[in-house]
């Protein structure tokens, strides 16, 4: 499973990233980058995941993944407050389940 977290600038979801990686499966892929990039980037990923500071910007980026079957929603905050990687591995695999 490819997850990939979005926020302003790419750079408050980074140790997210890291400790998403630690509960990662074998083959999995967790990155960030920033809104500006998503339409870039966006077809080679399963799950898109939005930091809870750009929420505001998830019926756009809904527009962009759902055409493309590519479920996408905001981490839950208490997950991003506390940078549980757990958590945020396992709204990741509900989401893609959900496809």
């Amino acid at each position: 499973m490819k997850v990939l977290l979005v926020c302003a600038a790419g750079m408050s979801t980074s140790l997210l990233t890291s400790n998403m990686k630690k509960h990662a499966a074998e083959g999995d892929v967790v990155e960030a980058v920033p809104i500006g990039e998503l339409e870039s980037v966006i077809g080679s990923y399963d799950v898109i995941l939005l930091g809870p500071q750009i929420r505001f910007k998830e019926k756009d980026v809904k527009k962009l993944a759902d055409p493309r079957g590519i479920p996408s929603g905001v981490i839950d905050m208490r997950a991003y407050g506390m940078m549980d990687g757990k958590a945020a591995m396992a709204q990741a695999r509900k989401l893609a389940a959900g496809k």
